[in-house]
């Protein structure tokens, strides 16, 4: 019985409880909003770093359609824990994303972003995130790299407080920046070596703020055009190399009233790859060593003066002239006419044609003189026609020397074909030594052979060759009766031994030339 009436009583609650809502709620009633006090906490909060010091916050939040919604942002540095303790940096925003720029390089930041309206603020979204490696260096200009000197720089006034040198990986300078060198954002480190690359490390603290790399200048001075050539060697110090363009073209004609350039100091200029200089010869005065390496020097529109001419008494070192190209000149190669003693001149490596000789002799020595001239691996095409191959006349009243001259692995084509009176070989001054070694002599008529000078010392002769000439190897019907030299050990071949010699191929062809190695070696055949 009991059982029967809680069940009557169960129907009844039910019913009256449907009938209470269905009075309640009719059919256009639908909840369409629901009011919040406090703004939601913003969601998926992201940080992403750009440009190594700045960051870029995202974030999402239901709330963010409220106009009157902005946003707290916060950050403290070197807080990898989110411990969010100390003084931080803030900001206020919109609405996302929001970018944060020139923050601490090499620092770990936590950040924490929450939403505000109307005055009352949610919770707190949280992250982290890593700042990176500063470079702020600017890249030095030409003016600031020396030879063992570099001056960096910076942006003015910001905060750094160390520079350190590191050369291969070990640090070598280190400096505690003054307030001067902070503010003006440039310090110059000095005692460097020569072309060598360093790198260069800024601090703020032990944080980095910047990474260069820069290397020294070799020890010379560059030139990339003739003004600039002719300003450097005048300006040049002692011992300085001057570096030409490789392939550029150096026109001196062009120049106005610069026929000539004065060596007065110990000085080199150099090519990589081949410069050409145009138009102009050198005079070497007041002691001068003079070093010309692999450059093109072309007389064409010049005086028609010897490319080298010595113009003042005294003691020279050296002249050094190796892997060129010499072409063009009207009255020899070099010219030695006062009282100048030059210890060496040594004349390798080089291929020199189209040097006429008129008015003077090949490589000659009047008033003054050498110790040592040595001319070797070279090859001598259309020159000297009707002049003297190497003279050296009798200056021992002027200079005490000892001349010993050494002409090895040369080729001589047309040198001294026209026929004329002159000599290979008119060597007069008092002691002299010649070796003549190794040589190919090609189409020379020299009536007077090597030499007819009694005073030109009986030359070493060893392993050369001769095509198509006269008087060398022995007398022949148009030779000097004064004649008294010849290489009678030389060896005489019947055809041209070179490959194409009118058009500047002096392959040898030859092999009994060839198997001798004899000749300028860059034309011997390589298989």
């Amino acid at each position: 019985m009991d059982k029967f009436f809680n069940n009557i009583i169960l129907a009844a609650a039910l019913t009256a409880t449907i009938a209470g809502m269905t009075a309640c709620s009719g059919p256009d009633d639908i909840v369409e909003s629901v009011n919040y006090n406090r703004p939601f906490t913003p969601t998926e909060l992201e940080a992403k770093v750009q440009n190594t010091t700045n960051v870029k916050l995202s974030w999402e939040c239901l709330s963010s359609a409220d106009a009157n919604m902005s946003y707290a942002i916060e950050l403290y540095a070197d807080d990898p824990d989110m411990t969010f303790a100390g003084t931080p940096l803030k900001y206020t925003a919109q609405s996302s994303p929001y970018t944060v720029t020139e923050l601490e390089g090499e620092t770990t930041y936590s950040v924490r972003v929450k939403s505000l309206r109307s005055g009352v603020e949610s919770a707190w979204a949280k992250t982290t995130f890593e700042t990176g490696t500063e470079q702020i260096f600017f890249n030095p200009e030409p003016a600031e790299i020396g030879k063992t000197w570099i001056t960096l720089s910076w942006p003015e006034g910001s905060t750094v407080t160390k520079l350190t040198v590191v050369k291969s990986g070990e640090v070598i300078q280190e400096f505690n920046l003054t307030a001067d060198e902070i503010a003006e954002g440039k310090k110059t480190v000095e005692n460097l070596d020569v072309e060598r690359t360093y790198t260069f490390y800024l601090y703020n603290g032990e944080k980095q703020r910047g990474k260069i790399q820069v290397q020294t200048l070799p020890n010379y001075t560059p030139v990339t055009t003739a003004e600039e050539l002719k300003s450097a060697i005048n300006h040049a110090e002692d011992g300085e190399v001057i570096m030409l363009t490789e392939n550029a073209v150096y026109d001196f004609t062009d120049m106005d009233g610069t026929t000539s350039i004065e060596i007065n100091k110990p000085l080199a200029l150099k090519s990589n790859n081949g410069a050409t200089i145009k138009g102009v010869y050198f005079q070497i005065v007041n002691g001068a060593s003079f070093e010309f390496a692999n450059i093109i020097l072309d007389g064409e529109g010049g005086t028609g003066d010897q490319p080298f001419a010595y113009k003042e008494d005294g003691n020279y070192q050296r002249l050094y002239i190796h892997d060129c190209e010499v072409k063009n000149f009207t009255k020899g190669f070099f010219y030695i006419n006062v009282k100048a003693l030059i210890d060496d001149i040594t004349i390798s490596n080089c291929i020199i044609h189209d040097v006429v000789c008129s008015g003077g002799d090949f490589f000659d020595s009047r008033a003054g003189g050498y110790n040592t001239f040595n001319v070797t691996n070279n090859t001598f095409y259309n020159c000297a026609a009707e002049r003297d191959f190497i003279r050296m006349d009798d200056a021992s009243a002027n200079i005490s020397a000892t001349p010993v001259i050494t002409v090895d692995h040369n080729t001589l084509y047309n040198v001294g074909a026209n026929g004329a009176n002159y000599r290979l070989l008119y060597v007069r001054f008092a002691g002299n030594t010649i070796a003549w070694t190794n040589n190919i002599v090609a189409n020379t008529n020299y009536k007077r052979g090597f030499t007819n000078q009694a005073a030109t010392s009986e030359p070493t002769f060893k392993n050369n060759f001769y095509f198509n000439t006269v008087n060398l190897v022995s007398a022949g019907p148009t030779c000097d009766d004064k004649t008294v030299i010849f290489d009678t050990d030389g060896k005489v071949v019947e055809t041209n031994p070179f490959k194409d010699p009118e058009n500047a191929d002096f392959t040898v062809t030859d092999v009994s030339i060839s198997d001798k190695g004899a000749g300028d070696p860059r034309w011997l055949p390589t298989e």
